[in-house]
C-alpha cells in the first residue's frame, strides 16, 4: 500500500514573512492642501480687485461758464425757438452733459449747442456763449496773448481739409488742418485768433479719390476769426 501523504494542520503552519502595515503620516498633507486653497483663494480675490480698478470709468467733469453779460438763455431744445427754462448769469459755472456735432453760428459767434445743468435746471445753450474760464481768467488771458496773435499767410483747401498756415510775430510758423469752411473766412494775412480742438478729416489714402469715405482724428482748427 502506498503510504498517504501527511499535511500539517493548518494551524501548526509556519509562516516565513511578516506583514508590515506602513502608517503614512496624513495630518501634513491635509495642512498643505489647506493651505493651498487658501493661497489659491487669495489669488482670485487680488485678481478680481484689480480687474475691477482697471475697469472702473471714471467720470470727467467739464466746466464752463456763463459768457453772455446779458445772460445766457437755457432753451428746453437746441434751437433759439426752445421753451426758455431759466438765464445764466455772466461768469456763473455750468456743467456740460452734452454737446452736438454739428458748429453753427448765432449772433457771429461759432459753437455748438450744448446740454448744461446749471442748479436745479438742465437744459440747452448755444455753446458760442460759453468761457472755457471765468470771466476775470479770460481778461488775463486776452492781455497776455495780446500782440502775439498768429498771422495767416495761406489758406487752402485741400482733398481731406482745409490747410491753414500762420506765421506768430517771433518768426514760428505753423500748419494747421481745419474745417472746410474756415477757408472761406476772411482772413488771409489778417492776425487771428483761433480755437481748436479733435476733429476728423479725409485719410490720406483718399487723396484724388472722391468717393473715399476713410477718416482720420487730428488736432485741427475748429474756428477762427480776425483780430484788430
Amino acid at each position: 500500500m502506498t503510504p498517504e501523504a501527511s499535511f500539517p494542520e493548518p494551524g501548526n503552519r509556519k509562516t516565513n514573512a511578516s506583514l508590515h502595515v506602513c502608517a503614512w503620516p496624513v495630518k501634513p498633507f491635509l495642512d498643505f492642501f489647506t493651505m493651498l486653497r487658501k493661497v489659491i483663494l487669495l489669488n482670485l480675490v487680488l485678481l478680481l480687485s484689480l480687474s475691477l480698478h482697471c475697469t472702473e470709468e471714471k467720470e470727467t467733469t467739464i466746466t464752463l461758464y456763463g459768457g453772455a453779460p446779458s445772460g445766457l438763455i437755457i432753451r428746453s431744445e437746441p434751437s433759439t425757438s426752445g421753451e426758455k427754462l431759466g438765464l445764466i448769469k455772466y461768469g456763473d459755472p455750468v456743467t456740460v452733459l452734452e454737446q452736438k456735432e454739428e458748429i453753427l453760428t448765432i449772433q457771429d459767434k461759432k459753437g455748438k449747442w450744448t446740454r448744461i445743468g446749471y442748479g436745479n435746471v438742465q437744459g440747452w445753450v448755444f455753446g458760442g456763449f460759453l468761457l472755457a474760464n471765468p470771466p476775470a481768467q479770460e481778461a488775463k488771458k486776452d492781455e497776455k496773448d495780446q500782440g502775439n496773435h498768429p498771422t495767416v499767410t495761406s489758406l487752402q483747401a485741400g482733398d481731406v481739409g482745409c490747410y491753414v498756415d500762420l506765421k506768430y510775430p517771433d518768426g514760428k510758423t505753423e500748419t494747421w488742418y481745419a474745417n472746410f469752411d474756415v477757408c472761406d473766412e476772411p482772413v488771409l494775412n489778417k492776425k487771428v485768433k483761433f480755437t481748436r480742438g479733435k476733429g476728423n478729416v479725409l485719410a490720406d489714402s483718399c487723396e484724388g479719390d472722391p468717393e473715399c469715405q476713410d477718416t482720420k482724428e487730428v488736432d485741427m482748427i475748429e474756428t477762427i476769426t480776425a483780430v484788430k
